[in-house]
């Protein structure tokens, strides 16, 4: 069983690749009809995905949340599921995937990169506060990679980039609505990562905050992101010097979900080696 997920990981990066040069050739060349075809290879990336983490789980016993190769691969399935229902829901919405698509296949590639290997969930994991802490971290990457992609079209559509495509495009003011929602929506769903984790951290170590860099790292973004929401709700920002402030939060956000076990040790390394 173990060889047929990993071979399923393997078959949704290859498919998840292919979603990505059809949308960058979309945009190339302008073609709608490829456009489209992206959309409909990222479902079907979507649908070996969803099996390969479904057999996951039956082999461990547990979710997706146990080490890098588990962790990224769950990550980018939430984004992508979240970008398929409201690109279904939005249709105007839908050159946002030439941002998720791409950013996608570089997590899940660095997934299938890492060790697959089973190990026991350790018993602190095996806390309602963990769940918690997890799902909404992966609500939280998700809403705010879609909402700075709106964002990013806010200034493909103002620089009369992909004209075949932006004509199409809500208005701008529509654009950073969605932008401003999401990124509102993940906002939240940091701060209750951040808060769920502190519950668990003291379960399992004793103490709600030990200045750990994952720590650390998710609250810098949440605090960017904080910034984002107050410039915009109290000193009225718009547009694109917004969307390039939610794009270096969302940097920020990746790395301290993602990046953080790649370059320090800490206490969430076993957990994400």
């Amino acid at each position: 069983m173990s060889s047929y997920e990993i071979g399923m990981q393997w078959a949704a990066v290859g498919i998840y690749a292919l979603s990505t040069v059809l949308f960058i050739a979309a945009f190339v060349w302008e073609k709608d009809a490829w456009l489209k075809w992206a959309v409909r290879v990222a479902v079907a990336g979507l649908i070996v995905h969803t099996g390969a983490l479904a057999l996951r789980w039956a082999i461990t016993g547990h979710g997706p949340y146990m080490r890098r190769y588990e962790v990224f691969s769950s990550n980018v399935w939430v984004a992508v599921l979240m970008y398929i229902v409201v690109q279904w829901r939005f249709p105007r919405l839908r050159m946002a995937g030439g941002l998720v698509m791409p950013v996608s296949l570089l997590v899940i590639g660095f997934a299938v990169m890492a060790s697959p290997e089973i190990r026991p969930l350790p018993e602190s994991f095996k806390t309602f506060w963990l769940i918690v802490h997890i799902y909404f971290a992966k609500l939280a990457y998700g809403s705010c990679l879609l909402g700075t992609a709106f964002g990013l079209l806010i200034i493909v559509k103002n620089k009369g980039w992909f004209q075949t495509f932006t004509g199409r495009l809500p208005d701008s003011e529509v654009l950073d609505e969605y932008s401003y929602k999401f990124i509102a929506f993940g906002f939240f769903m940091i701060g209750i990562m951040i808060a769920a984790g502190a519950i668990w951290a003291n379960n399992a170590w004793g103490s709600y905050w030990a200045w750990d860099p994952v720590e650390i790292w998710s609250l810098i973004s949440w605090m960017l992101f904080g910034v984002y929401l107050h410039l915009r709700r109290v000193h009225g920002w718009r547009g694109e010097k917004m969307a390039w402030l939610a794009l270096v939060s969302l940097i920020i956000l990746i790395f301290a979900i993602m990046g953080v076990g790649l370059f320090y040790l800490s206490q969430h390394s076993p957990y994400l080696s």
